[in-house]
This record gives C-alpha cells, sequence and structure tokens, in this order.
C-alpha cells in the first residue's frame, strides 16, 4: 500500500513539473510571437488567475502562498 502512495506521488509531482514546464513555454512563446500561442492565451489566463487572487484580499493572499508552497517543495 505504501508503494502505492509513492508511486501515485510520484507521479503527481512529475505531472506538476511537466505542466509548469508548458506554462512557461507558453509564456515565452506568446512574448516571442506577439499572439497566442494555440489559440490561447496564456499570460492572459496567468493575470486572469493573479487578478482574481488579488481581488480577494487576504484569503486571495493566503491562498497564493498555500499555492507558492506547493510548487516550490520538491
Amino acid at each position: 500500500m505504501d508503494n502505492i502512495f509513492n508511486i501515485t506521488i510520484s507521479f503527481i509531482g512529475k505531472l506538476t513539473n511537466l505542466i509548469m514546464a508548458m506554462l512557461s513555454l507558453g509564456i515565452v512563446a506568446e512574448i516571442l510571437y506577439g499572439s497566442p500561442v494555440l489559440g490561447m492565451s496564456v499570460m492572459n489566463n496567468v493575470m486572469d488567475v493573479i487578478n482574481m487572487l488579488g481581488g480577494n484580499g487576504v484569503v486571495g493572499l493566503i491562498a497564493l502562498v498555500i499555492l507558492y508552497q506547493l510548487l516550490e517543495k520538491k
């Protein structure tokens, strides 16, 4: 049972790393080409999330800190 949890946690960690790499690539590509990549604007979506968290005051700040801690934990 412990092995299943370790495999699942490892998979989720690798999937998160892949998503973050794709997000970074999308942002760089959008900056270089000046237009949305594959029909979706990565930078607008990221800015919408930041604005949503920022508009919620203290709760948004706490959520942002929690997300940062989850993504930085290795």
